[in-house]
């Protein structure tokens, strides 16, 4: 319910005269009557209800009609402007694909009010019609500028906001309304609003075909039984088979229905790494719950991704490094065009990497790894109190006081220390848990990229092993990446720096943006729709507020 229903359900507040008679010298006042009856405290608006429904009221409309002097912008005394609404009403319509429901602003109450004062003028239709496509606007404008869920506001909403410091530049959007009615850019106005990024635009895409998909129907469940494998026969074949079709893994005239054959094993894998699922061509457990989620659910978690874009940058930067946590990849970006991609290790579901954006401004050669208090209470202290040895094995230090030298481990009295208090690092070299590199974009949350001796790790699909820290695949690669433009560091000297065996500070003198993401779903080089695991289960809180009135 929006301003439309507050205007025409409310009693304006009792100190606010009632509108005068329709004049048509009185549009104006009427105009400025209705804004102080439902915006008594400036631009926050009242509390409002509309048949146990709570209004909701974009904050910019007083702030738009002020700077107006409260002058009617979408109407006037001859009429609606039919293109300028047009246009808006184009918009809401196509917001389906941005994730958004259009029915959220309006669409029908403004072909009526639009409908009204077209065949019958009556001014005093006019200030009410004018207040709403303002209203619906400056609405739609927001949630495809910033998002419906704003992360910064909502608790237990990811991400929890910038980490940097820097105030974003916000747009105007009172003041964007108007060049757009000015020049008649309502529609090119709020798509610009939008992200622009190929990323959004490929899910937008995705949404139109996922769409398709619910409208016929969905796509059949795959009956329950044990693991499928080629050369079999059996009438859960044709299930599959059926399944597959309906998402346009395999051809519908291929095969025999019931005998997983050669293209449907291969229908097979190319739905597990779609899934990012281990590619092993048997339709085993963690592949049938793949197979059995409903196509209403996936085009949920499209949706749900296209509003997580929604709250990063609009300017992610001319380069910039995305790390996708769900679906363990990290790319490198140059002017929209992948250049460097890599595996990734992530946080585990207790030890969650977390979401931000941030700037990377240095990298450290054979660094030292401070082990966090929580590692020495929870890991080290226990490793110790079984293995005297264990530090010294590790290549570790302790001391008993932030700064302190290095005592003897023997010297602590390990049976009986809770760890509290205790100061643990672990010196450069091939056993450091933090590799050879280590890549920092300052933040709150101290996470960093770096390199690690544990490289199987790597080869599993769901590699959520970290305490929250990002392990790279290719540490070398990003580093040659990142010192490309210094002559000093080669692949050479790279690696004559590591082989000194000393921890090195490296300034980059081209900083590069860095955004910590969380991408359940996304569109890959070749225009394929990749699903992850809800690893840190943030889907469904996200969709419950996506779907809240």
């Amino acid at each position: 319910m929006a301003l439309t229903s507050a205007l025409s359900g409310l009693p304006v507040a009792a100190q606010t005269p009632p509108p005068p008679p329709a004049e048509p010298a009185g549009l104006i006042q009427q105009i400025q009557t209705v804004i102080q009856a439902h915006f008594p405290a400036g631009d926050k608006p009242a509390e409002l209800q509309v048949n146990g429904s709570p209004v909701r009221l974009a904050a910019g409309v007083p702030c738009f009609y002020q700077r107006r002097g409260f002058a009617p912008a979408w109407s006037s005394e001859a009429g609606a402007d039919a293109e300028s609404s047009g246009e808006l009403l184009a918009v809401i319509e196509d917001s389906v694909y941005d994730g958004l429901r259009p029915n959220d602003y309006h669409p029908a109450d403004l072909k009526r009010r639009l409908e009204a004062v077209r065949t019958h003028p009556d001014p005093n239709e006019f200030a009410e019609l004018d207040l709403l496509l303002t209203d619906v606007f400056l609405n739609l404008a927001s949630d495809l500028r910033y998002g419906r869920v704003n992360p910064r506001t909502r608790a237990g909403c990811e991400p929890p906001g910038p980490a940097t410091k820097e105030p974003p530049s916000e747009p105007d959007l009172p003041a964007m309304l108007d060049s757009a009615l000015k020049e008649r850019r309502v529609r090119s106005v709020l798509e610009e609003l939008a992200p622009q990024t190929e990323a959004y635009k490929t899910l937008r895409l995705a949404v139109a075909f996922y769409r398709g998909i619910v409208a016929r129907g969905g796509w059949p469940l795959v009956p329950a039984g044990p693991t499928l494998h080629p050369g079999d026969r059996n009438p859960r074949v044709a299930a599959l088979r059926e399944r597959l079709e309906a998402s346009s893994f395999v051809d519908p005239a291929a095969g025999g229905r019931d005998l997983f054959d050669a293209p449907l094993q291969a229908a097979v894998r190319a739905f597990q790494e779609r899934n990012g699922l281990e590619p092993d061509g048997g339709v085993g457990k963690g592949t049938l719950a793949a197979l059995n989620v409903p196509a209403a659910d996936r085009l949920k978690q499209i949706e749900v991704n296209l509003e997580r874009w929604r709250w990063l940058p609009r300017d992610l930067g001319d380069r910039y490094i995305m790390v996708n946590t769900a679906g363990f990849l990290l790319d490198v970006v140059e002017e929209g065009r992948g250049v460097l991609g890599m595996r990734v290790v992530v946080g585990k579901p207790y030890t969650k990497s977390p979401t931000f954006s941030g700037k990377m401004t240095y990298l450290v050669i054979d660094p030292y790894w401070n082990v966090p208090s929580s590692i020495v209470t929870k890991e080290i202290v226990p490793h110790m109190r079984r293995d005297p040895g264990y530090l010294t094995h590790e290549g570790m230090e302790v001391t008993t006081s932030r700064g302190g030298a290095p005592v003897s481990p023997a010297s602590i009295d390990w049976q009986k220390t809770s760890g509290a208090g205790l100061v643990v690092r672990q010196k450069p070299g091939p056993k450091n848990a933090l590799g050879r590199y280590k890549f920092i974009f300052p933040n709150s949350f101290d996470v960093y990229l770096h390199d690690t001796p544990s490289r199987s790790l790597f080869q599993r699909a769901e590699r959520s092993f970290s305490h929250g820290c990002i392990r790279l695949e290719k540490p070398l690669d990003l580093a040659l990446y990142l010192l490309q433009d210094e002559p000093a560091w080669t692949p050479e000297s790279l690696k004559a720096a590591v082989a000194a065996g000393k921890e090195r500070v490296v300034t980059l003198h081209h900083p590069i943006p860095v955004h910590l993401a969380y991408w359940t779903v996304w569109v890959d080089d070749a225009g394929v729709v990749q699903f992850r695991k809800d690893l840190y289960e943030r889907d469904k809180p996200l969709l419950e507020m996506l779907a809240a009135e």
